[in-house]
């Protein structure tokens, strides 16, 4: 009791400095975050024209065209409880089992004309009681309801976002350690989320859009040195990405763009030599194609060793009715001749489309749903071993993971992922109940499981500092594959109908935050 005694006061002292601190406030406006906590009030205020109107792909981007010094103090509170396994996404380094926690954070952030930062240093406390962890394999032991062990966390040095970006008018290069997201989506990202611990990145491009009449253009290319994480071979592994976008502002706002990555390393190339990062570093520029391959010395027939997946991106936005599409199409493997990927399009082939609806300018309610489809397709059984999940199925690469969970889509491997919500959102309410249907091992495994959560996300804005209360019921079944589908009381299968869903299990998760942005 006395535990709980102590955070309630930390929370009553932060409340106080944040409700009469003496400046105005309002969302942090240097920066679009890659956390996607705020996305949708961020794009409602850029439909009533409260925020510049830009595509919003690859996240953290600076805004607008003008680099005048502009500085935001960001300060979060959250406390969290929860009554039995982590079950979270997109929570980057905030990840909380059963039991409970507090997360505080400062953030801040600068755009001027010829650098951009980002900076948050943060603090959390922990009380986590012990959880029993599902057995599964391969490619399905890294979803979210995994216990981590916090003392493997590698490069945690209490930082949640660091970025130094130096440019000439918005082109240039940098490092950063942030969250980062790719893609238009809001709830997974086959590429790139904040779903785990951000990673160190060297960058070249833009952190901005850079704008031409009508048109916006926006380019990335990202480098990681994983350094040895958990590689049996003791060589180094790499993350090497390239991103671009190209957006047309007209009656209706068009955007399409692609993200390009490649796993590498860790193991030694087909020409038995080891893999250094001056070679991890071109992978993105190389052929799209396998037969255009065959001459590299570290391919066999075109094929390499390593891990390769490209994403394509559209949006549409119509700014005179408040609505969004969007839509995301990746592939896993090269194609061998275009006539193969004329006849096998689907191979390997994941997607996530979705559409919002803000509602009109006189209206504050909103709807929408995203869709993720990870499931094996069905031309797998031409291709490698049958009934193998394509994405994130590498275990050299630890299955895309770091720091014991995916950086992109959290669902995983051959999985499909819904989710629906409808609210209101005004300057001052935030109110938005959804519900999420989410499945693993969809075709490799018989039952898969099964996710449903029912969510409820209430924020208020007073005297600008925005007070919010999320509420998670969660409800698992048929978790660690089991070959049957029903089980008495005392957990024995049967067959038949009549007693309650194998392996099953119910989470209930609170979480209190407390946001308040300085501009100046």
């Amino acid at each position: 009791m006395r535990r709980y005694f102590k955070i309630f006061a930390n929370l009553s002292n932060i409340i106080f400095l944040l409700l009469f601190f003496p400046f105005k406030p309002a969302l942090a406006q240097t920066f679009f975050p890659a956390d996607p906590y705020f996305l949708l009030q961020y794009e409602k205020k850029q439909f009533k024209e409260k925020l510049p109107l830009s595509s919003n792909l690859f996240k953290p981007y600076f805004f607008g065209n003008d680099d005048s010094l502009k500085t935001s103090i960001n300060f979060r509170s959250e406390f969290y409880l929860n009554n039995n396994a982590p079950n979270q996404e997109n929570m980057d380094v905030r990840y909380f089992s059963k039991g409970y926690s507090l997360f505080n954070s400062v953030q801040f952030s600068l755009k001027s004309k010829y650098i951009y930062l980002i900076f948050e240093p943060y603090i959390k406390k922990n009380n986590f009681y012990y959880v029993e962890n599902v057995n599964r394999y391969g490619p399905f032991s890294k979803l979210n309801d995994k216990t981590i062990r916090l003392n493997r966390i590698n490069f945690d040095d209490n930082i949640r976002n660091s970025l130094v970006f130096f440019h000439y008018k918005g082109i240039g290069f940098g490092f950063q350690k942030t969250n980062r997201w790719w893609g238009p989506g809001f709830h997974s990202s086959l590429q790139m989320s904040n779903n785990t611990w951000p990673m160190n990145a060297k960058i070249i491009g833009t952190m901005k859009e850079i704008r031409f009449k009508n048109f916006g253009f926006e380019a990335r290319y990202s480098f990681s040195d994983f350094q040895n994480i958990d590689t049996y071979y003791n060589l180094n592994k790499f993350y090497t990405s390239l991103n671009a976008q190209l957006t047309w502002y007209g009656p209706v706002v068009l955007t399409t763009g692609f993200s390009r990555n490649y796993l590498s390393g860790g193991i030694l190339s087909f020409a038995n030599r080891e893999w250094k990062a001056k070679d991890a570093q071109m992978l993105v520029f190389e052929g799209f194609l396998t037969s255009n391959l065959l001459s590299n010395e570290y391919t066999i027939g075109g094929h390499d060793r390593w891990d390769q997946t490209i994403s394509g991106y559209f949006s549409i936005s119509m700014p005179n009715r408040n609505i969004k599409l969007y839509g995301e199409v990746g592939f896993n493997d090269n194609r061998m001749f275009l006539a193969d990927l004329i006849s096998q399009p689907d191979h390997t082939m994941a997607t996530i489309i979705g559409f919002k609806d803000f509602g009109s300018n006189e209206k504050n309610f909103t709807y929408g749903f995203e869709w993720t489809n990870l499931m094996i397709t069905y031309s797998i059984r031409h291709r490698g071993s049958d009934g193998t999940p394509a994405w994130y199925s590498r275990d050299i690469y630890d299955y895309s993971s770091y720091n014991q969970r995916r950086w992109a889509a959290h669902s995983g491997a051959d999985s499909d992922d819904w989710l629906f919500y409808f609210g209101y959102i005004s300057d001052e309410f935030f109110i938005m109940p959804s519900f999420n249907y989410e499945r693993h091992g969809v075709v490799s495994n018989r039952p898969s499981e099964v996710k449903f959560e029912l969510r409820f996300d209430i924020r208020y804005n007073y005297k600008n500092c925005w007070f919010g209360l999320y509420y998670e019921n969660q409800s698992e079944m048929f978790l660690g594959f089991p070959d049957y589908f029903y089980e008495d009381k005392f957990g024995n299968p049967i067959d038949n109908s009549s007693g309650i869903f194998a392996k099953s299990r119910k989470t209930k998760s609170l979480i209190f935050t407390i946001n308040k942005s300085i501009n100046f």
